[in-house]
């Protein structure tokens, strides 16, 4: 850049800093205000990394995103963030009193189950522990019944099901839940299909999930929720999860 460009880009940043830091005044915020001039999502995970933040809070959509689901940007940090990544959808300024914890028995939905319990212990609200599951009945052709299409089979593997979600989730002990079974197709819009019917506030779920029962909540399940996108979305990862940022 020549001399002029630089004077001019730091004049804007200091000028969108002054305007940033008003807004905080304004509203009776606190915080470190900082304006940089790069790609927003290389910029961004790069201050993350270097403050070793917990969290990382952005609006679930753009000036340029779909008109449903979390902008491309949004769901990028999702992706790549080293850290917990909260996406705030249009309007989210009230407390969580409705949390979703996305269940799939791995030790990620475990993490997941413990930061709802973390978010409703402050708020006073009421934790969900979800498990949706893909019933095996419905995947049978009706031509062809087998002993699993009867009504006796069908509650066996729903009481075994709900029997496993209820020790799993008693591990967490310490606050009031509830545990729900819900059947459909696709994992991701079963998530998000219970958030819109109980009107939650706030869906928790991890990044990586278990893989060898078919219970996904893998890249397939996150990205269909982030395109569905029914409420604020928390999504947690393990702590091992390697993370490299862009290159510019």
């Amino acid at each position: 850049m020549h001399a002029s460009q630089l004077d001019a880009t730091d004049l804007l940043c200091r000028q969108g800093q002054a305007k940033l830091q008003a807004w905080l005044d304004e509203t009776g915020g606190q915080a470190d205000v900082r304006v940089v001039v790069g790609t927003p999502l290389h910029e961004v995970l790069t201050q993350v990394k270097a403050v070793s933040a917990d969290l990382l809070v952005v609006g679930a959509r753009g000036s340029t995103a779909p008109i449903e689901g979390a902008g491309t940007l949004a769901a990028k940090w999702v992706r790549k963030a080293p850290t917990k990544v909260l996406l705030v959808s249009e309007g989210g300024t009230t407390p969580f009193r409705k949390v979703v914890a996305c269940v799939d028995f791995s030790s990620t939905s475990g993490l997941a189950i413990e930061q709802a319990r973390r978010v409703a212990s402050r708020e006073g609200g009421e934790i969900h522990c979800l498990h949706v599951f893909d019933p095996p009945w419905r995947r049978l052709h009706y031509r062809a019944p087998t002993a699993e299409a009867t009504p006796e089979f069908q509650k066996q593997y729903t009481a075994a099901l709900q029997g496993r979600l209820e020790e799993f989730v008693g591990q967490h002990e310490g606050f009031n839940r509830r545990c729900v079974l819900f059947p459909w197709s696709s994992y991701g819009q079963g998530i998000a299909q219970y958030a819109k019917e109980i009107g939650a506030d706030l869906v928790i779920l991890g990044t990586r999930g278990q893989t060898s029962l078919r219970y996904i909540l893998l890249g397939s399940t996150a990205e269909r929720l982030l395109r569905e996108l029914p409420c604020s979305v928390l999504t947690v990862r393990p702590p091992d999860a390697e993370v490299i940022l862009p290159i510019r």
